[in-house]
């Protein structure tokens, strides 16, 4: 009996709390224990942060879990602050990308002690958000590099942000990791329509090839043909094919489209997760389509 009343009363904790939220330290200050927790089937969102089965798990959820436990002078920032802007980059599972001064190591939450500005940060939920032009800063300086310029063309894809205001917002910086973070803005580029299109595209700029992301091209009966990534001149396609495999209308229309293309002389390279995925396999594909687009010129 003891078990099932705490259950009950541990889910009531999630009810009061803000998105379904407690803390450990609550639930000690009840009279519960570490075993009401795992019997109540709690879940750890952050350090010291639990959800029940009744509150499902996103980033959203994670970011105003960090809130509570955070220091008020807290920016949260990169995929994080991108999130909560409204361009989803954090998956539920990803920790809270945060900067804040002598932090520890903390479950669900990554940390960077580096310098930051009253003017690019807002209040919310007792810490602070990083503006959109910070959170692209933190995310060209705190990822890979292609992974930040895909991140940040997100950014500018939504029109979050500009190219123009973040360069202005860059001038003159000196921030750490300031370096890579002007080699990736050299290379943004808003009009690729998902991360990994963005990711193949600073692949091939990397290789000295430069594409033209969302390539329209005039098709049957005046409508017009989009690539996800073309040569014009050339008559090069490049499409990246993703987890879509299982939707057969997509397939059937991408493949008419291919169809079409390749019937009025362009070549068409497909490259698939999996090719993204193998360094090998992509650079491979890189050098072919380098190839032909010599050859086609």
């Amino acid at each position: 009996m003891r078990s099932l009343r705490c259950v009950a009363a541990i889910n009531s904790l999630g009810r009061g709390a803000i998105d379904g939220l407690f803390t450990r330290r609550e639930t000690l200050q009840d009279g519960f224990t570490d075993n009401d927790l795992r019997r109540a089937a709690c879940h750890r969102v952050v350090q010291g942060v639990y959800r029940t089965d009744q509150t499902p798990l996103t980033h959203e959820l994670r970011c105003h879990a960090a809130a509570m436990v955070l220091p008020g002078d807290a920016v949260i920032t990169g995929r994080s602050a991108a999130t909560l802007h409204g361009v989803p980059l954090a998956l539920p599972g990803d920790p809270v990308e945060v900067l804040v001064a002598g932090c520890k190591r903390t479950y669900g939450v990554r940390t960077w002690n580096v310098r930051k500005y009253p003017f690019e940060q807002v209040p919310w939920m007792g810490v602070q958000l990083a503006t959109p032009e910070r959170t692209a800063l933190d995310l060209l300086a705190r990822h890979p590099l292609e992974r930040g310029i895909a991140y940040v063309d997100a950014l500018l894809h939504a029109e979050l942000i500009t190219a123009e205001a973040f360069g202005r917002f860059l001038s003159g910086r000196h921030d750490h990791g300031i370096r890579q973070v002007r080699r990736g803005f050299e290379l943004l580029d808003g009009r690729a329509e998902s991360i990994p299109e963005s990711v193949l595209r600073v692949r091939f700029a990397r290789g000295g090839l430069h594409p033209v992301p969302q390539l329209e091209i005039p098709g049957e009966f005046g409508s017009a043909l989009r690539a996800d990534l073309g040569f014009e001149e050339a008559k090069v396609a490049v499409e990246y094919e993703g987890a879509w495999h299982a939707d057969r209308e997509q397939f059937q229309r991408d493949e008419r489209r291919r169809a079409w293309l390749r019937a009025n002389g362009w070549q068409v390279v497909v490259v698939t997760a999996e090719d993204l995925a193998d360094p090998g396999r992509c650079t491979r594909l890189i050098d072919e389509v380098a190839r032909s687009v010599r050859e086609r010129t």
